[in-house]
């Protein structure tokens, strides 16, 4: 019978309530389908289904419920579900909903973390700051290897005005991966803010020798600490390599622009960032985002510079 059933459906031309039929009449296990359910549902939300949508999955959920001596899968299927449908809510702004289907997928399954994750960017996305900084704690207690929600607890936590926990949570991932650059680098930024007195050369030097592949915004920090040691030409060597390895990343001009006007060798920075805006395209949407990774690192006087020379609108996406 299920042969036949797979055979008269073709899952990927279902609409989502077909997708949802063929797994609670035990046709399809719920794995192989979630990402056409996920497909699906994002696309009748866009289209304003949405309420019809989330009944959807909850009548899902209420067939995975049922399910008398539940499994592992069992159990980690209803939890996708009801995370899932609260990931659906919070796209379509229906947060305080969303926030119930996070909850109840975590007392489902509270060893899954990325339930605690999402729910704790929803409590984020209205201001309730301490319940994002809780959930990010129950995420990291359950995996502690997700080093990005030990740099987003310790933003919480700096925002907070929780200046003990800032420097806790930072030196606890350190203890973890004692060569993660945008932790030594918030670590670094941190200190500076509380007491510009502090010699931060030990701290600085470990982050510049950091045994990392540096892609990105590490790339970025690694050269704002490089330059706020001076070491101009060791940047713009290994920038070289970087850029002669992939010269399709723009940053690296962009980068070695800013390096170039440190030396006051203006016709090298024109050079670089001409190269920077070729590799865009020229187009403002495409420069704009590496402009604003190169804007959180250098700061507000440093990005102004840029911009201008870019020729490009202020950034308002801090």
């Amino acid at each position: 019978m299920i042969a036949n059933r797979k055979k008269k459906y073709d899952p990927t031309r279902c609409p989502l309530k077909k997708l949802c039929e063929l797994v609670s009449d035990y046709s399809y296990p719920y794995e192989d389908l979630a990402e056409l359910i996920e497909d699906k549902g994002y696309e009748e939300c866009l289209e304003g289904n949405d309420r019809e949508v989330v009944e959807e999955l909850s009548r899902l959920g209420t067939f995975f419920e049922n399910i008398k001596k539940k499994n592992e899968e069992n159990t980690r299927d209803l939890s996708d579900i009801y995370l899932l449908t609260g990931e659906f809510c919070q796209s379509c702004d229906r947060i305080p909903e969303s926030i119930s289907w996070f909850e109840k997928a975590i007392i489902v399954d509270d060893t899954y973390d990325v339930p605690y994750h999402s729910l704790a960017m929803a409590y984020v996305s209205i201001g309730k700051l301490d319940k994002a900084a809780q959930s990010l704690e129950q995420e990291i207690t359950v995996a502690p290897g997700n080093y990005f929600s030990y740099l987003l607890l310790a933003d919480l936590y700096e925002r907070r005005k929780k200046y003990q926990n800032v420097e806790d949570v930072l030196r606890s991932l350190l203890s973890r991966d004692s060569d993660n650059i945008q932790a030594l680098h918030k670590l670094i930024t941190f200190y500076e803010g509380r007491n510009p007195e502090l010699d931060m050369e030990l701290l600085r030097r470990r982050l510049i020798n950091a045994d990392k592949e540096l892609i990105k915004l590490d790339l970025v920090i690694w050269t704002y600490h490089i330059c706020r040691e001076g070491e101009y030409e060791e940047a713009l060597n290994f920038l070289n390599n970087r850029e002669s390895e992939s010269p399709e990343i723009s940053i690296t001009n962009l980068l070695k622009g800013h390096i170039y006007g440190c030396m006051r060798q203006y016709a090298n920075k024109r050079s670089e960032l001409e190269k920077f805006k070729k590799l865009n395209h020229g187009r403002e949407e495409f420069m704009r985002s590496k402009v604003d990774e190169f804007c959180k690192v250098f700061g507000e006087k440093a990005c102004n510079r840029m911009m201008k020379k870019l020729a490009i609108a202020k950034l308002t996406s801090r």
